[in-house]
């Protein structure tokens, strides 16, 4: 049984990366101590610790700095925040570059996905050929533990083509086989026979899906992210409908894709699972365990070093950190916020509010456009924080809490009142008394509107936005106000497929069988759920959920995309989404934003990532060019 949370990350041991730099021989000619080879994979405990490891390295895909650049910046949704904007360290200017297409294969966080999956994937093929070695394994624990590793390469796999196309299946040691030994060759060949690549890339996912599908667990365990059968049937469905905009195509795909998800949505009660009435209670911290969140990365609160980062410092930004809490949160310390009156009543950075790391903001697009109906809609506010109030990061008790509490009295204030508010709409904030002579309105507290807050570039106004401004949105479905310190990392588990994307796969699948009827039934059921909030009365709910409804003629490829960025905005998965369904459709998204720099400079290459230059430098074929991806 898996248990991640509880686990400390078990290092991948046999897990020989596809190249190795030339000074291999240093390391084969260490004299060890002690003695591990792989036969301790073929022991009931091996086995767990290697499936152990493979879940654990979910953490760097999910919630990671690394992995929110990666799969969110640049895309319609998502543009880097300010601080990207104006510092170039280490863990800022790869967002800034990721958001301008300015990548190259020099680029550091590509390594995040191609350098750390290759290991796990590795092990992953020890562990599938060693599950029949395990001699005290019963049937069923044989098979389920096979399940789990299958499924768990097939999810690396996905995260591997999602982002570079085709990529080997032959680690050294030929096709899914454990490599033991340094290997300096690629198995990617040449572009020509990369589509025959991809196929096999989608076929072996397809395969160990559906293996996992027959032999997980019916449900999950309360508590725990342990794989069951619905999480593998909603990333069959991910991988049929990406193959269906493929290259590589095949005639069955959709029908696939369909049959898969609604084999989820369809059997609610047979997998345990079921939408929240709330989309609140969704992300609300405490109720991580819910019964839409079908699968997530966990991590262990409060525990850096096993958490991906290689100190205990707790104000790190390390590879595997969850920083989701963080790196969406604007800069509301900047001396502007003050109120009109100079006085500054945020004190510090309250554990509710999150660090403001500023790494990524939601574009106008996402806000303005996607999120124009903020009414019927509950999204826009269950997931962005909009009001920010007179807080404090000090303890309660303490001086400067006690100091914090005297100064708001002094001034005829207290804890809870407004310090400033992002209104909805230009006319909102006119209707708060926001005008050119009044900037921020005429209160004691700001009032921003979405014509000035913060932009990575000056937007075509009048009035024009400003980019010095720090504040905007910021995403807040997974802040965490149980961390260590004001800086430091979450412990909550990241989500990483959730029931309402399923119902939408399902409605994307059905739209491409021209069922436009049946896609829009789907999505309402989705829509119906965001438009409940606490407090309506059975009348008005009722009079919300009807403005929500859709029908068949509403269903484009368009609205479904649409329809994912308001439900799934921030989730870690939409660079992907949009590349996977074809260099159209990835054009034409990035493309929406009038805010984003990528807008005037994304290409038709750049819907895949180049391979890493490192990778490259260490084949030992003289023609290095011919792995790289066109264009790079």
């Amino acid at each position: 049984m898996i248990v991640m949370k509880k686990y400390k990350i078990f290092t991948l041991i046999t897990a020989a990366l596809m190249v190795v730099s030339q000074s291999c021989n240093d390391i084969l000619d260490e004299n060890p101590k002690t003695t591990f080879t792989t036969d301790y994979f073929k022991t009931a405990q091996g086995y767990q610790d290697g499936l152990n490891a493979a879940y654990s390295y979910l953490r760097f895909q999910y919630g990671s700095n690394p992995a929110l650049g990666l799969n969110i910046t640049g895309t319609d949704e998502f543009t880097f925040g300010p601080e990207p904007n104006y510092n170039p360290s280490g863990d800022n200017q790869p967002h800034k570059l990721l958001g301008t297409y300015d990548v190259t294969p020099q680029a550091g966080y590509l390594g995040i996905t191609f350098n750390r999956t290759f290991p796990v994937i590795n092990t992953l093929n020890g562990l599938v050929a060693f599950a029949s070695q395990v001699p005290t394994f019963t049937e069923q624990q044989r098979n389920e533990s096979l399940a789990q590793a299958r499924y768990l390469r097939a999810h690396y796999y996905y995260l591997l083509v999602g982002q570079f196309g085709a990529v080997p299946l032959d680690l050294g040691s030929g096709e899914l086989a454990l490599n033991t030994l340094p290997f300096l060759g690629f198995n990617r060949g040449s572009a020509e026979a990369r589509e025959e690549l991809l196929a096999k890339n989608y076929q072996v996912m397809i395969d160990d899906l559906t293996f996992a599908a027959a032999n997980l667990p019916t449900q999950r365990n309360p508590g725990e992210f342990r794989l069951f059968k619905a999480v593998a049937y909603h990333l069959l469905a991910k991988v049929y409908l990406a193959r269906s905009y493929s290259s590589v195509a095949q005639a069955n795909d959709a029908q696939a894709a369909f049959d898969a998800a609604n084999e989820v949505v369809s059997k609610l009660g047979v997998y345990g699972v079921a939408l929240q009435q709330d989309f609140a209670e969704v992300f609300r911290q405490g109720n991580d365990y819910n019964s839409e969140i079908l699968f997530a990365a966990e991590r262990i609160p409060l525990e850096y070093v096993n958490n991906g980062y290689l100190n205990a410092n707790a104000d790190g930004i390390g590879d595997g950190e969850n920083m989701a809490s963080n790196c969406f949160t604007s800069n509301y310390e900047q001396p502007v916020l003050q109120t009109p009156a100079g006085l500054d009543i945020i004190d510090g950075r309250p554990l509710a509010f999150q660090r403001p790391l500023r790494k990524l903001a939601p574009t106008r697009w996402l806000t303005n456009v996607a999120f124009s109906d903020k009414t019927n809609d509950s999204r826009y506010h269950n997931s962005f924080r909009t009001l920010w109030t007179a807080a404090t990061q000090n303890a309660s008790g303490s001086t400067n809490y006690n100091n914090f509490i005297t100064m708001l009295t002094n001034n005829g204030l207290a804890l809870g009142d407004t310090a400033f508010y992002l209104a909805d709409t230009p006319a909102q904030a006119a209707e708060m008394g926001v005008s050119g002579a009044n900037p921020f309105g005429t209160k004691y507290y700001r009032v921003y509107s979405s014509a000035n807050w913060y932009s990575n570039q000056l937007y075509p106004g009048p009035p024009a936005p400003s980019n010095t401004i720090l504040v905007y949105p910021s995403l807040k479905k997974f802040a965490d106000a149980q961390r260590a310190s004001p800086n430091g990392s979450s412990g909550r588990p990241m989500p990483i497929f959730r029931l309402a994307e399923t119902y939408l796969l399902a409605a994307e699948a059905a739209f491409k069988l021209g069922n436009n009827g049946v896609a829009a039934n789907l999505i309402n059921e989705v829509r119906r759920r965001a438009a409940f909030r606490p407090g309506l009365s059975p009348a008005e709910l009722a009079t919300r959920r009807t403005a929500m409804e859709i029908t068949a003629g509403d269903i484009t490829l368009d609205f479904i995309l649409d329809e994912r960025a308001r439900e799934l905005a921030g989730e870690g998965g939409r660079w992907t989404d949009l590349a996977l369904r074809g260099e159209t459709v990835f054009l034409n998204r990035v493309k929406l934003n009038e805010d984003v720099l990528a807008a005037n400079r994304v290409e038709a290459k750049h819907r895949l990532r180049p391979i890493p230059q490192s990778q490259l430098d260490a084949i030992n074929d003289t023609d290095k060019q011919k792995y790289q991806n066109p264009g790079y």
